[in-house]
């Protein structure tokens, strides 16, 4: 795969799906070393969300050209903007043709236009891998449990958020909550990422609302900006930045049961401590990791940090 990954031209873009799984990056080759592949990656929207090593020996896949890549484009260029608020949601979802994805009681998940919505069902246009328009079906209003449609936004800073527990026992971080009719539209809490998703859900399938108090403070800011391109881009020196910086990072080896997300806390020149960040935004543990078990080192956009963090660390 290295001597493959050297023909492809510095500043390309192409796409690579981690440790045989569906997770996918796409993203610009910055530099390809002895060992790793960095590339400046992207977000669904098509926006330099920060930097990825990949350790080459784990690399299997690569995507050159694919419909995917190319959709992204159109993404970041045709989204149209909601307001989670608005009471023709609905209505605006089917003049505007916008993409959802519809999550059903079998807990298969579609792409799909809405296309007509009356009150015990919805009629859908369903979308093949590439967009394409492969049925149109009618799904009934109780069969439908989950409508998500991703919207560009610029993200807020850490607030107070609201635990939604539905009576099948799904969870959703959730703000800016607005009733619709006999549904409840939110956005959903994304993991470190430019983009709300709004959902749309039944009243009547909710169990629960409960506060949520992130104790953490996050500021977006480019680590793009922070490295020297020609002199810095070697991957310890990347994690020093990151430790000195409180840069969010995230971690991974095929081995290991979950992705290390945290912030470091100390690095040496063969292992580094991780305090890690659990599912709500909150620091929950410390974690050690030998940096050869680094398969792929992403670093996010944002900074970490509590009010007594100096006095912590």
């Amino acid at each position: 795969m290295k001597e493959i990954l050297k023909n492809i031209e510095l500043n390309q873009i192409i796409g690579l799906y981690h440790f045989e799984d569906s997770c996918f990056t796409v993203g610009k080759i910055l530099k390809i070393s002895e060992k790793y592949l960095y590339l400046l990656s992207y977000d669904v929207n098509f926006k330099e969300d920060g930097i990825k090593i990949f350790l080459i020996n784990s690399v299997k896949r690569i995507i050159l050209k694919s419909n995917y890549i190319e959709n992204l484009k159109k993404i970041q260029n045709n989204t149209y903007n909601f307001n989670n608020g608005d009471k023709d949601l609905f209505q605006k979802l089917i003049i505007n043709k916008i993409k959802t994805s519809i999550y059903l009681a079998d807990e298969s998940v579609e792409d799909a236009y809405l296309i007509e919505k009356e009150k015990n069902y919805f009629r859908f246009q369903i979308l093949d891998d590439n967009g394409n328009i492969s049925s149109e079906e009618i799904i009934g209003k109780d069969y439908l449990k989950r409508i998500k449609i991703a919207n560009p936004i610029k993200r807020e800073e850490y607030k107070n958020f609201k635990i939604i527990t539905t009576i099948d026992g799904r969870e959703y971080m959730a703000y800016d909550l607005s009733y619709n009719e006999d549904y409840l539209t939110f956005y959903e809490k994304e993991e470190f990422f430019d983009v709300g998703k709004i959902n749309i859900i039944a009243k009547n399938s909710i169990e629960n609302i409960s506060e949520l108090k992130v104790k953490l403070k996050v500021k977006k800011e480019s680590f793009y900006n922070l490295i020297d391109l020609e002199k810095e881009l070697e991957i310890f020196k990347i994690l020093k930045t990151c430790l000195e910086n409180n840069f969010l990072v995230f971690i991974d080896n095929k081995d290991f049961l979950e992705t290390k997300i945290g912030i470091i806390v100390e690095l040496k020149e063969e292992k580094l401590r991780i305090k890690e960040v659990d599912k709500y935004g909150n620091y929950n543990k410390i974690s050690e990791i030998y940096l050869d078990e680094i398969e792929l080192l992403a670093v996010k956009n944002y900074k970490f940090w509590e009010e007594n963090y100096e006095e912590k660390f």
